[in-house]
């Protein structure tokens, strides 16, 4: 099954206390939606999102790294989702 969404690109948030904004397009009838994520004042283990924005917050420490997915082991594997756009471009083991 083909995916309904593709990413276009990462903007910084328009929503309050959030980091970035996912652009994503519905791949059969081409609207944008926006999928904030990412707490501001929070430190991630790497800012994989090519915008380096928050990469002062980078902690890369892999314990820290290990117990957040473990906690959002529930919820990151939905594909498109605030979790999932977090646990993939924030907190990947890309540094």
């Amino acid at each position: 099954m083909a995916d309904q969404f593709r990413l276009l690109r990462f903007e910084r948030s328009r929503t309050k206390n959030k980091k970035y904004d996912a652009i994503i397009e519905d791949v059969k009838t081409k609207r944008t939606q926006r999928v904030p994520f990412g707490q501001i004042g929070y430190a991630q283990y790497f800012d994989s999102t090519g915008k380096k924005l928050y990469s002062r917050y980078d902690h890369k420490d892999p314990e820290r790294r290990k117990n957040y997915l473990a906690r959002h082991e529930k919820t990151r594997h939905k594909k498109h989702s605030p979790s999932y756009y977090s646990a993939v471009f924030l907190w990947s083991a890309k540094p």
